[in-house]
This record gives C-alpha cells, sequence and structure tokens, in this order.
C-alpha cells in the first residue's frame, strides 16, 4: 500500500496540478425540476454493514430532495482510487477521507474549498479538536470537516500484572514504570511487551507516538527540517529498540503487525502493548475470557503530553456538480449527534467528549488523549517519510546499525527529500 502512494505521492500529484483545471464531470444526476438530486458517496469500508446504511437514511429522511449513493472501498488504497479518478477526470461527489491525505489532495485541487458555506451556516469551528483542524487547511481555506478522531493508550493485561505481582487495578502511566513492569513480566516467564516490527504504517505509527511522548517530533513546526536525529527522537528509538534486544517483546516482534501484536495480546501471551479503541472489540471477540484494563498512553515526566492523532474526514470533491447538496451531507456527518454515531472511535467534536458512549474504563482513556493528538505533518512526502523511518528503525532492532547511526541517517534523507 505504502509503496503504491509513494509512487502516486511522487507522479500523480505532480500530473494533477496540470489537468485538474478541466476536472469537473460526475456521476451524480438531479436538477431543480423537481427531480432528486443524486450525489455519489465513497466512504470506507468499515461503515458498510450497520452505521453507515442508517446514517445515510437518516440524512435523505432530513433531505428528501437528495439521494445518496454509496460506494464502499478498503481502506488500504482508497486514497489511490480517488487519486486515479482525478486523473481520469470523473469521479465521486463525497469522499471519506483519512486524514493525512486531506491537505496533499487538496492541496492539487481534488477538493472544494467549504469556506463559504461554514460561514453562512456558522459553523462552530472551535468545537473541533485542534488537532483535527490541522488536517483541513490548506493555504487558509478549509477543505474538510472532521467527524472522527482517534489517538493510542496502553493495553495491559490484568492476570498478567497479578500474576507477575503488579497491580492490576492500574496501567502503567510513564515509559519508566512501563519498562519495569515489561521487565517483571518477563523475569517471572511471561512476555512484556507486545512489540510491533512490521509494516511501513504500524511501525512508523508506533514510533513517531514514541518519539512525540519522548519530547521529539519528526519535523520543525514549518516541516521544512528533519528532527530525527535530534536526541529526543534517539531517546524514544533506543528505548523502542531496547524492548526488543533486551528479549522484553516476543521473538516474532520483527514479522508483527499490529494485528499480530493484539493477538498475542487477547490470547495471553504478553503483558502489555500499544494501540487504539479499535481494538477494544476485537479483543473481546477473539477471546472473552480475556481479563485486560487500558491506560492513557505513556508520558515522559517533565515533557508535555503529544501522539499522533488519527482520524477521518468528510469532504465534497471538485467533481460535484451539486456543492449545496454536498454540503448538506458535509455538515450532517461532522455534526456532534452524527459523527458520534457514523464514528467507530470517536467523533472529532469537543462538544461530544463527555458523551456517555465514551464513558465505558476500556473507553475513557482513549477519549482523554484527544486533547494531546497532534496529526501527522500533512505533507505530501509523509507517506516516503515514514518509510524512511521504518526502514532506518528496523535496521537498529536488527542490529545492522546502531540507534544513533539509524536515525542520523534518516534525518539526511528526510532532508534530502524535503529540499527536492
Amino acid at each position: 500500500m505504502f509503496k503504491k502512494r509513494v509512487i502516486y505521492s511522487i507522479v500523480s500529484l505532480l500530473l494533477l496540478c496540470l489537468i485538474l483545471s478541466g476536472c469537473g464531470n460526475s456521476d451524480a444526476s438531479g436538477s431543480g425540476d423537481g427531480k432528486k438530486i443524486v450525489l455519489t458517496y465513497w466512504d470506507a469500508s468499515w461503515n458498510k454493514d450497520k452505521i453507515g446504511p442508517k446514517v445515510i437514511k437518516e440524512f435523505e429522511k432530513e433531505n428528501p430532495n437528495i439521494k445518496v449513493n454509496v460506494q464502499y472501498f478498503p481502506v488500504d488504497g482508497m486514497e489511490d482510487k480517488f487519486l486515479l479518478a482525478l486523473k481520469n477526470k470523473s469521479g465521486p461527489d463525497l469522499v471519506d477521507i483519512a486524514c493525512d491525505w486531506t491537505t496533499p489532495l487538496a492541496a492539487v485541487g481534488g477538493l472544494l474549498p467549504l469556506d463559504d458555506y461554514i460561514d453562512k451556516d456558522k459553523v462552530d469551528m472551535n468545537d473541533f479538536w485542534k488537532g483535527a483542524l490541522q488536517t483541513i487547511h490548506v493555504n487558509g481555506k478549509v477543505y474538510a470537516l472532521p467527524y472522527r478522531s482517534e489517538t493510542h493508550g496502553i493495553f495491559y493485561n490484568k492476570d498478567i500484572f497479578k500474576q507477575s505481582g503488579l497491580d492490576p487495578s492500574k496501567a502503567p502511566q510513564t515509559w519508566e514504570e512501563v519498562l519495569a513492569d515489561a521487565k517483571t513480566i518477563t523475569q517471572k516467564g511471561g512476555v512484556g511487551f507486545g512489540l510491533v516490527g512490521k509494516n511501513t504504517g504500524d511501525l512508523s505509527y508506533q514510533v513517531i507516538n514514541f518519539i512525540r511522548s519522548f519530547g521529539g517530533d519528526v519535523l520543525s513546526t514549518d516541516n521544512k527540517k528533519s528532527l530525527l536525529d535530534q536526541p529526543e527522537a534517539i531517546a524514544a528509538v533506543k528505548y523502542y529498540v531496547s524492548l526488543y534486544k533486551d528479549k522484553l517483546s516476543p521473538s516474532s516482534t520483527m514479522s508483527n503487525t499490529n494485528t499480530e501484536a493484539r493477538n498475542l495480546f487477547s490470547s495471553g501471551k504478553v503483558g502489555m502493548y500499544l494501540s487504539g479503541v479499535y481494538d477494544v472489540d476485537p479483543i473481546k471477540s477473539d477471546n472473552p475470557n480475556t481479563n485486560f484494563g487500558v491506560g492513557m498512553y505513556p508520558d515522559t515526566p517533565g515533557k508535555d503530553r503529544k501522539l499522533t492523532l488519527g482520524g477521518w474526514n468528510i469532504a465534497a470533491t471538485s467533481f460535484t456538480k451539486h456543492p449545496e447538496a454536498a454540503w448538506k451531507f458535509v455538515k450532517f456527518i461532522s455534526s456532534p449527534k452524527i459523527s458520534v454515531q457514523y464514528s467507530n472511535t470517536f467523533s472529532s467534536r469537543k462538544s461530544e467528549a463527555d458523551n456517555p458512549k465514551y464513558k465505558d474504563p476500556q473507553v475513557k482513556p482513549f477519549a482523554q488523549m484527544l486533547q494531546y493528538g497532534v496529526p501527522l505533518p500533512a505533507i505530501p512526502q509523509i507517506t516516503q517519510i515514514r518509510q524512511i523511518i521504518n526502514d532506518q528503525v528496523q535496521k537498529a532492532m536488527l542490529g545492522k546499525a546502531s540507534v544513533e547511526s539509524a536515525m542520523k541517517d534518516a534525518s539526511k534523507q528526510v532532508n534530502e527529500l524535503l529540499n527536492q
């Protein structure tokens, strides 16, 4: 997936800048003569079974003159498909889009500016999480509205903690506590921590979170310089690598994506691992007997809390012939009430932070982390940067390079990429 994205981000995005002025075709139909306006909506496949159809019906009930035809796509490759549609000058009216790809697509003209509609309908933009708002702007204009936001937290097995002589009533809160607990569990014959060592998306996401929670970041605030060779980043990666080299994680770590880490946790083979709220239900489904707790993402005392905010935005595309109708749908999906229903993680609305849906002890810590979320750098090169991080961290984990050497090399490659 990520290799394909790299190709599109370099080649397709450049080509699109030349061809998008001619875009405007759409599968949508309808007119002002009483016929229904038909909007085509590309949605992520996880909304297909239950929530998606229900929400669409509710929108159509409120807007009887609008019909929404939904096409569901697997998340992997969804952005690539939209890029291809742009090149072919034919695509949907609306698109469900990952937050880290919103600004790159807007920058090449793929999305409809929403500022006039936002001002006209007086949408309260201050109600969205700050991190979510950072994913929707290009040159001062708004091109999407957030509806789903998420961060990571720490999962821990209460039974393993108790068997290891640790307090099962609370999750470790700092990296020092995580390391101490992982060592204790391992010394008692278990495996302390379920670490990710494979898959560019999973590994780079984990490492970036570590770096941010250690007080560092990937790029400078203006996105023009790499910070991967700075002390905070090196300390974070040293910690990450040590969990593998010191045998506090499974021997299979280098083959483990987030899915394998979750499976190891749900089967009681590791004491802790890091992931999002979307893993809560799969763990319960995989093994209802797993006695687990969840805590806020570990932090480093003396450093500001910060980790990566993921999520999804809803946007009208440059293809649409019905911008007013498309805007109604964007506004509907991103509204406080509907965003709670539509998101299988969390609403992007601050006003919904205390929603009863988020009060479960295995859910609440993730909601509490939203205020600290910061998106990935909103630049077209982010996919390539994540690949660089993945490759260099793997080298360090496998002993092919020291952490210092690997991160300096990563920083050099990123700077060269940014200067192209």
